[in-house]
């Protein structure tokens, strides 16, 4: 599939979001921000039929979810980019959204509403523990490949790990996304959450340290038992 950047220019964000708003969804044409939210471009993309999305069984617990339901389980206005340093990056740009959970948990899946922009179709999703308010070691990593084109819904990339990972009341935790090591020409998508979700555990890393702040959040579930 050919994608077409509307925009070649970093604009602000605030001034951007109007006009995505009001016309983005008609034209298949949507957000792409960068540096954290600081700053972004207009991305448009030919339309693709609705894929329903695979939730996981009712068997297992939700033990954190931004994902909506139907078609609307993650945005296809507006997402950050997870990109290398071959897209004119000057360090990998990476991206982790936190969550606590209600009861001590075993996780055994976590989805993410990621699609392909272009370069080398790849993907790596880790959840995290916590360091100090930033993201920690990696307690288990998935890696995809194959993700759907740039502004399709709703496939999920989901990682499954049978074993489980304990998770404990009140912690925080992070899910982060981020680029292959190897594949540095890629540029992914981490689609917002539907509703526009806003929280304060949005945490964005491009080569000089984790930095956390009030955002609208990615879309993401945490499932498991």
């Amino acid at each position: 599939m050919t994608k077409n950047v509307i925009s070649g220019f970093f604009i602000s964000v605030g001034i951007l979001a109007i006009s995505v708003a009001a016309s983005a969804q008609g034209n298949n044409v949507g957000m792409i921000k960068l540096n954290g939210g600081r700053s972004a471009i207009l991305a448009s993309a030919p339309a693709e039929p609705l894929m329903p999305a695979q939730l996981p069984p009712p068997s297992l617990v939700t033990i954190y979810s931004t994902l909506g339901t139907g078609d609307h389980v993650y945005s296809i206005l507006s997402a950050i980019g997870i990109l290398g340093t071959q897209t004119g990056q000057p360090w990998p740009e990476m991206v982790g959204n936190g969550f606590r959970p209600k009861a001590d948990h075993l996780v055994t899946e976590v989805a993410v509403g990621a699609t392909h922009f272009q370069g080398t179709n790849v993907l790596v999703v880790s959840l995290n523990q916590d360091n100090h308010g930033v993201p920690g070691k990696a307690l288990h990593t998935w890696h995809f490949s194959n993700l759907p084109d740039v502004w399709t819904c709703c496939t999920l990339q989901t990682g499954k790990y049978a074993k489980g990972i304990p998770v404990k009341k009140g912690q925080l935790y992070w899910v982060v996304l981020r680029p292959e090591n190897k594949f540095q020409d890629t540029w992914d998508l981490w689609a917002d959450n539907y509703a526009e979700k806003q929280g304060k555990y949005f945490s964005n890393n491009i080569g000089s340290g984790w930095t956390t702040s009030y955002q609208v959040l990615s879309a993401v579930g945490v499932f498991g038992k």
